[in-house]
C-alpha cells in the first residue's frame, strides 16, 4: 500500500487547496483584498515506466491537481501503492516527451534503487540551476543540497556557505564530486534537448530529476512547481500553503490592474539591450510577456506567437525603443552612464533621456548571479508587484522595489 505518511501528505494538501477558511482570512486581514477562489486541474498524457519516453497504457491518476503548471503532474494508481512525479516536455522542442519518477519511502539509504527511482524523502540533493535552489529554500529544506552548479551565481546565503560543493557545469561537470556527495537526487534542466550530463549520471547510478519550471509561460505555473519540492522533501503542506498565498498575492495585484488601467491606453515597454548588434526579444506567450500584460503594460517586442526568444536586428529594436515609455532589463547596466558607454545611440533615445530605464539586477552576487532568476521564480507576486509600482506606480504606492531598480 502508499506509505501512511505519504496518504496524510495527499490528503492534507488536497484539504488546502479545497479549504481556505481561516487560513484565507488572515491573507485577506494582510492584503486587505479579496481572496481568490481556487479549482481546476492539469490532465497529463500517456508515457512508460521508469525513465522511459512514449506511450503506452496509463493507469495512473492524479492525486495533485496542478491549476497553472503544465508539466508536471503528481500522480498514484488507483490500489495506492505508488507515487509518482510526472515531468511533461522537460525541454524546448520535447513535445510527448515525458519522465516518471516514482517515489521509494526509504529513510535509511540503503534500498537499491531501480532506474526511475527516487529515495523519498529526499535528504540530500545536488540542484543544476539557481532555482532549485530557491524552491527548496520556500520549503524550508535548503539544507538539503550538498552540491550546486554556479554557487559564485547563487545569492542564497545558506548555499554560498563553507560545505555546498561547487559541482563545476556543461562541459565542465565535476562528475567525481557528485558521486562522492551521495545524493538522493540530482535535479537537471534540459535547454533544446536531453541533457546529456543527465545519462552520465544514470550511468553512474546517481538518480536525477529533470525540473521544467523555467519552461513554464504563466508566472503561477512556474511557482506553483513548489509543490513537487516540498512533496520531494516531506514538506508538501508547507508548500501547498506557500504556493497559495503566492497565488492569493499575484491574483489581488492582477485585478487592481485590470480594473484600472484601461487595456487601450497601457505604456509601451521594450525589453532586453543587443548583444553584438542582435536583441533577443521574448515570444508573444513567454514567461516575461505575460508578467507585462498582467502589470498593465503593452510590450512592444510582440509579433511571434511563441514561448521562445528570438533574434531582431538592432535597427528593428532601436525603432520599438523610439516608441518606448519605458524599458526593462537594458543587459548588464546599472547606471545611465554604463548604459550610455555601451551604445552611443542610447543617448538619444527618448525612453533615455526621460529617464524611465529599470533593471533587474537589483539583487546580484559579486560575480553577477540575479536573485531575479532565483527566488523570482517563487515569488512571481513581487516580480508583478515591482512591474507595477514601476508601471503604474499610483496602484502601489507602498511597495519598494525588490528585484528591479532604476538607472542614476
Amino acid at each position: 500500500m502508499l506509505p501512511t505518511k505519504m496518504q496524510i501528505l495527499f490528503q492534507n494538501a488536497t484539504f488546502a487547496r479545497n479549504n481556505l477558511g481561516n487560513r484565507a482570512m488572515k491573507i485577506r486581514q494582510i492584503i486587505g483584498m479579496a481572496a481568490i477562489a481556487l479549482g481546476g486541474f492539469t490532465a497529463c498524457g500517456n508515457v512508460g515506466n521508469g525513465v522511459e519516453k512514449g506511450g503506452g497504457e496509463d493507469s495512473l491518476t492524479v492525486l495533485y491537481e496542478a491549476r497553472y503548471a503544465g508539466r508536471f503532474a503528481l500522480l498514484g494508481d488507483a490500489e495506492g501503492r505508488e507515487t509518482v512525479l510526472r515531468v511533461l516536455d522537460p525541454w524546448q522542442g520535447a513535445e510527448g516527451v515525458a519522465y516518471d519518477y516514482r517515489l521509494v519511502e526509504d529513510t535509511t539509504g540503503e534500498r537499491t534503487l531501480k532506474p526511475g527511482e527516487i529515495r523519498w524523502p529526499v535528504r540530500s540533493a545536488v540542484c543544476m540551476s539557481s532555482s532549485h535552489v530557491a524552491f527548496l529554500d520556500a520549503v524550508g529544506a535548503v539544507g538539503t543540497i550538498r552540491g550546486v552548479s554556479g554557487k559564485d551565481f547563487v545569492s542564497n546565503p545558506a548555499v554560498r556557505r563553507e560545505g555546498v560543493r561547487e559541482v563545476g557545469y556543461d562541459s565542465r561537470l565535476d562528475y567525481e564530486t557528485i558521486v562522492a556527495l551521495r545524493p538522493d537526487v540530482v535535479f537537471v534542466y534540459g535547454l533544446a534537448a536531453e541533457n546529456e550530463a543527465a545519462e552520465t549520471l544514470r550511468r553512474l547510478g546517481v538518480p536525477v530529476l529533470y525540473v521544467a519550471d523555467y519552461l513554464e509561460q504563466d508566472p503561477l505555473g512556474r511557482a506553483e512547481w513548489i509543490v513537487p519540492f516540498g512533496l520531494l522533501v516531506d514538506r508538501m503542506d508547507e508548500a501547498v500553503g506557500a504556493f497559495m498565498e503566492v497565488e492569493e498575492a499575484y491574483k489581488t495585484i492582477g485585478e487592481r490592474v485590470a480594473v484600472s488601467v484601461d487595456r487601450e491606453n497601457r505604456p509601451r515597454v521594450m525589453l532586453n539591450a543587443p548583444y553584438k548588434d542582435v536583441w533577443y526579444v521574448p515570444g508573444d506567450r513567454s514567461y516575461l510577456a505575460r508578467l507585462l500584460d498582467d502589470a498593465g503594460g503593452e510590450y512592444l517586442g510582440r509579433g511571434d506567437d511563441s514561448d521562445r526568444s528570438r533574434p531582431v536586428s538592432a535597427e528593428q529594436a532601436l525603432r520599438w525603443m523610439a516608441r518606448a515609455d519605458y524599458w526593462l532589463n537594458p543587459g548588464q547596466a546599472t547606471t545611465m552612464a554604463q548604459l550610455r558607454a555601451d551604445n552611443r545611440r542610447f543617448a538619444t533615445l527618448p525612453v533615455v533621456r526621460r529617464g524611465r530605464v529599470y533593471n533587474n539586477n537589483a539583487r546580484t552576487t559579486a560575480q553577477g548571479g540575479s536573485d531575479f532568476w532565483e527566488s523570482g521564480a517563487v515569488r512571481p507576486d513581487v516580480v508583478l508587484a515591482d512591474l507595477v509600482r514601476i508601471l503604474h506606480p499610483e496602484l502601489l504606492p507602498e511597495h519598494t522595489l525588490y528585484y528591479f531598480r532604476e538607472l542614476e
